[in-house]
This record gives structure tokens, C-alpha cells and sequence, in this order.
């Protein structure tokens, strides 16, 4: 058990609603802040209409924005008061990460052979070192790249359990087990008698709300399941990306009318994690990708290695489908370098940061976290926040105004704007702070903001992390938005920086739909009278 399942009670999926006063109010709510915090400067109006509006009655708003240049606050509402990061606490991570491994550092995933191979044939075991790539030649990585699929229309993969708008990169998975497949026949093996197995002990596979973060990744260790209509009363078909043994899907999906709800679900075999049943219905004349998230990336990645081997006319004895079996190896990190036989190169760190803080990837943030742990000589992913918080000490923040549990912001991280500002505005005076402000989305063009703001006059000049934390009610379905926030970075028609953070807290929405558009829109629009004003 990872220390923050230790340390904390179990978090209910109930919404209590709390009164929550206003951003004209006069304190805060129980437990949420110091009470009033002085105002600096004049709400622009076109923020203060947004404010207003019914939805946010219950809620309150913390700003503040400050000259990049000198520090000096020119916009401020209740930023002394503390309130949930959400995912804009990855911007610490990436930050961190930045600061700590270097943009340009990247990792190397080696293949070793436990055994002099003779004749071609290795009587011994081919392992796979995981390296914590989160691409393995994925999402063009083969290019130096890491892809994603936000725009303004689509939504990365990565949340396609839950978003009806998911898409893939149009890039091959498995193109970097297929390098290294190739490699390891180049050696001149061609049979491998013993087995194929991964090792996964970098680090401890941390457990994150959004699921486990392994220290190895093959198309995010998720199978894509794309779900096309037949005519109407029909089987839906699927397909599978990538194309593996490694999990069986069965189909009871049918066809409906067209204009009718779709809704697809996928479920394991309590058994049998290896199989999965997509069930539901689906709208003629349309098509959807689902996902299934695999629990055991080790095993998962282990399948797909011996597939490609196989492709590259290496003959694995051993099945393809079965648990991987680490517990013969040798002493990590114990691996002769004359036994290697292959080995892939990652993408840069910066080029991992920007897919995270475009995409909000909460799994990619969570490695970081344990990537830092490593690198401080810790295979306890936790303790990757040693050095984010050595970095905060650096940077002047607060100490005991950040809290964090984990690499992504999961709740309930907290910070103030005060705080964030600082974080940010230090960033941006480092080494790597330039390509910091650039990797953050931007109002309408890019990652979690893309669709957001594309016709409006600070399109193209608003840059920040997103963050959003909901919960809902399950007697009304009502949406409690415990946070919704914006972290970065405003250019003003001068071409003058300033640096803000934004949250809006304690909002009610009537269904998640309604709340995830609204909010977001209104927050992002609240920014951009920011800049327009200022």
C-alpha cells in the first residue's frame, strides 16, 4: 500500500453542499480560508458580470495577477485563502521535473540477454528493462515527439472511458517494442527458449486516483476499442488498436436509431482481467471509441513485446499470453552492459511536460513524481514530492500553503493564488522557464483549452494549466465544482506578461454535462477579461 492510501481516510463520492459565500461576500466558508483577504485593484466588468451570474451564488472566486516582470500585484480577490490545485498543481511537477532531470534529459529502455545466445538460440531469458517512458516509441516518439489528440473537438484517448469525443494519435503503438524486436534479431537471435519478461522495479507502481502508475507504458496501457454501427438492429463491430492476444473482447453493443443516445460499456471478467465485454447500444451511422484501462501493465507490455518479436522472426517458446514472471532476475540494476541487446531512446522530458500540462495527463504526472523519487535514489514514488518541495523552497512559496499527495493534484491538494503566482512567476524566470510558459495550453488554440475562447479577442493570449475537481450528488445528480482553475501565464496587447491564477469554487450545475462546458467556458472567460482589461 502506497503511503497516501496509508495516511488517508477514504474520500466518499457524496456532495455536502456548503454554503459558500460570494466573491462580494464577506468570509469564507468553514475551513476554506483566513477570512476576508484585501482586494487589489478594480474587478474588470466583464469578469464581475461572469461572477454574478445565478450558478455561481454559492461560489467563491480567488485571483491573483501580478506583473511578470516585477512582482507587482495589479488584480487580487481572496488570494490568501486556500483552495484545491486540481491538475493545476502539475504545474509543480512538470516545473520540478524541468528543474530536476533537465528538458533535454531522456530516458533509455535496454533489452539484456540473460544468457550467451549460441546458433541463434538464447537458452536464457530476454528482459526488457522499464524505463518509465510513457510513450515507448508511441505518439510519434520515434520522431523525438509525444502527440496527443486535443483539439477542438477531440479529446486525447486517455479519457476515453468517460468522453464521447476521444480520439487516438493516428500513430503506431507499438512502433517502439517493434524497434526493439528488430534489434534484438539484428543481435543475431533468433529463438529465445527461456522467456520474455519485463522488469518493472524502477519504482514502486504508485496507486493514483485515476488508476496505477507503472514504470512502464505501452499506448498508455490502454486498449483502444473503436465501436462502429451496422444498420439498425445489428451487431455494432469493433476494433481493436493495438491488435494483441494480450485481451479478448466479446461485443453484445447493438445498433439504434439514428439521433438516439449512444452508450458503451466496458466490463472485465471478475475472473479474468485478460477478458472484457463491451456492451450497450450505439446510433446508426456513427462510430465511438471507448477504452479499457489494463490493471497489469507489466504482463500487458510483456504480450506485446513477444508479439513483435515474433513479427521481427525472433520464435518465442513461452506463450504470448500469461503473467510476467520477474521473480528470477537478477539483482536490479545488476544487468552486464555487454548483455545488452537492444535498447530504445525516449523523447525529451520538455517534450513529455508539454503532452501532461496540454492534456491535464494525470497517470504521465504521477510518473513524473516517481521519476523525481528515482532520481533522488527512492524507488517510493511519494517521495518524488521531496523534491518538488525543494524546488517551492527555491522558487519562495510558502511551504505550508502547498499541499500535495501526488504528481497529478488530486484532491485534496491545495494552494493559494498567492502561492501559485509565486510558483509561476519564478518559473518563468529559470533556465527552462521559456519552454515552461509555452507548454501550457493556450486559449483557444491548444490541449484542455482548445475549444475554449477560439472567436474571442484573448484567444492566442491567455497560456495556463487547467484544473477541474467535481463531485455529484447521488440522490440529485446535481454537480458540486469543488474547483475550477487556470494557472499560467497572460501576454496584454502591449506584449507585456502577467502572471495569475484564477479558481472558482463551490458552484452547483445540474448534471455533469452541463458543468463541465459552463464552468469551463466561464472560468476561461473570466481570464480573458483579465487580459483584456489589463
Amino acid at each position: 500500500m502506497n503511503r497516501r492510501a496509508a495516511a488517508l481516510p477514504l474520500l466518499v463520492s457524496t456532495v455536502v453542499l456548503t454554503a459558500f459565500t460570494s466573491s462580494t461576500g464577506s468570509s469564507a466558508s468553514p475551513g476554506e480560508g483566513p477570512g476576508p483577504q484585501p482586494q487589489v485593484g478594480e474587478l474588470p466588468a466583464a469578469a464581475a458580470a461572469i461572477m454574478s451570474k445565478p450558478e455561481f451564488e454559492t461560489a467563491r472566486w480567488l485571483y491573483s495577477v501580478a506583473e511578470a516582470e516585477t512582482g507587482r500585484v495589479v488584480l487580487a480577490g481572496r488570494a490568501g485563502e486556500s483552495v484545491f490545485t486540481a491538475s493545476t498543481a502539475k504545474n509543480f511537477t512538470v516545473g520540478t521535473t524541468y528543474a530536476t532531470l533537465g528538458t533535454d534529459a531522456t530516458l533509455t529502455t535496454p533489452v539484456y540477454a540473460t544468457a550467451e545466445p549460441a546458433g541463434g538460440v538464447l537458452a536464457g531469458d530476454l528482459v526488457l528493462v522499464a524505463s518509465g517512458d510513457l510513450a515507448m516509441g508511441g505518439r510519434g516518439a520515434m520522431s523525438g515527439r509525444v502527440d496527443h489528440a486535443f483539439t477542438a473537438d477531440t479529446i486525447d484517448h486517455v479519457y476515453g472511458d468517460v468522453a464521447p469525443n476521444a480520439a487516438f494519435v493516428p500513430d503506431d503503438p507499438l512502433a517502439g517494442l517493434d524497434d526493439l524486436a528488430r534489434q534484438v534479431a539484428a543481435s543475431g537471435v533468433t529463438e529465445i527458449a527461456g522467456d520474455v519478461v519485463v522488469d518493472t522495479r524502477l519504482w514502486e507502481t504508485f496507486d493514483g486516483q485515476e488508476g496505477p502508475a507503472p514504470s512502464i507504458y505501452v499506448n498508455d496501457n490502454i486498449l483502444d476499442i473503436t465501436v462502429a454501427a451496422g444498420g439498425v438492429g445489428e451487431p455494432a463491430v469493433l476494433d481493436l488498436r493495438p491488435q494483441t492476444q494480450a485481451v479478448t473482447v466479446t461485443s453484445t453493443v447493438t445498433t439504434t436509431d439514428a439521433g438516439t443516445a449512444t452508450s458503451l460499456t466496458v466490463t472485465p471478467d471478475p475472473g479474468d482481467p485478460t477478458s472484457v465485454t463491451v456492451s450497450g447500444t450505439i446510433a446508426a451511422g456513427t462510430s465511438q471509441l471507448t477504452i479499457y484501462r489494463v490493471p497489469d501493465a507489466a504482463s500487458w507490455a510483456r504480450t506485446l513485446f513477444v508479439e513483435a518479436l515474433g513479427r521481427a522472426g525472433v520464435t518465442v517458446t513461452s506463450s504470448a499470453v500469461g503473467p510476467n514472471d520477474e521473480a528470477g532476475l537478477p539483482p536490479a540494476g545488476s544487468y552486464p552492459a555487454e548483455d545488452r541487446v537492444a535498447a530504445l531512446t525516449s523523447p525529451t522530458m520538455r517534450a513529455f511536460g508539454r503532452m501532461i500540462l496540454e492534456t491535464s495527463y494525470n497517470t504521465g504526472a504521477n510518473a513524473l513524481m516517481c521519476l523525481l523519487a528515482v532520481h533522488g535514489g527512492s524507488p517510493d514514488c511519494l517521495d518524488g514530492l521531496e523534491a518538488v518541495h525543494s524546488q517551492l523552497d527555491r522558487a519562495g512559496v510558502v511551504a505550508e500553503d502547498v499541499v500535495l499527495f501526488d504528481g497529478q493534484g488530486a484532491d485534496p491538494a491545495s494552494t493559494t493564488p498567492d502561492q501559485m503566482v509565486a510558483w509561476m512567476r519564478w518559473a518563468q524566470t529559470q533556465p527552462w522557464g521559456e519552454e515552461f510558459a509555452a507548454d501550457q495550453p493556450v486559449l483557444g488554440v491548444s490541449g484542455t483549452l482548445a475549444s475554449t475562447g477560439q472567436d474571442g479577442p484573448a484567444a492566442g493570449e491567455v497560456a495556463a494549466k487547467t484544473g477541474t475537481s467535481v463531485d455529484v450528488d447521488p440522490t440529485t445528480g446535481r454537480v458540486l465544482y469543488k474547483v475550477q482553475s487556470l494557472a499560467g501565464y497572460l501576454t496584454t496587447e502591449r506584449g507585456e506578461r502577467l502572471v495569475f491564477s484564477l479558481s472558482m469554487s463551490g458552484a452547483t450545475y445540474p448534471d455533469v454535462p452541463t458543468g463541465l462546458h459552463d464552468a469551463n467556458e466561464d472560468v476561461a472567460a473570466v481570464a480573458a477579461a483579465f487580459q483584456q482589461a489589463l
